[in-house]
């Protein structure tokens, strides 16, 4: 079965904001990052069934997949023959607290 990727403006710009903070310490670590994340993408299109879901909540269909070097999630769905790509966060960062 072939799956449509389609990455959300957040998703996109999760990505170039960790590119450029990788870049800063070392080009080759944006590379890097990039490079395992198109292999994460692969890996979703050819068998997005495989990871799990985050929540088991039914209303929630999201479900996530770990880098192996670098501390992101990305964060998909699954709606007929499209993932939709919604973020790639990084796990490190704090939430906003007022």
């Amino acid at each position: 079965m072939a799956y449509k990727l389609r990455i959300s403006i957040q998703a996109e710009k999760d990505v170039l904001d960790a590119i450029d903070y990788y870049d800063q310490i070392n080009p080759f670590l944006g590379f890097r990052f990039l490079s395992e994340l198109f292999d994460i993408y692969q890996k979703i299109t050819h068998n997005p069934e495989q990871y799990s879901y985050i929540s088991s909540d039914k209303r929630y269909q999201f479900r996530d997949v770990k880098l192996r070097s670098f501390p992101y999630v990305v964060i998909y769905e699954v709606i007929d023959q499209n993932i939709y790509i919604t973020a790639v966060l990084n796990t490190y960062k704090k939430p906003f607290i007022t």
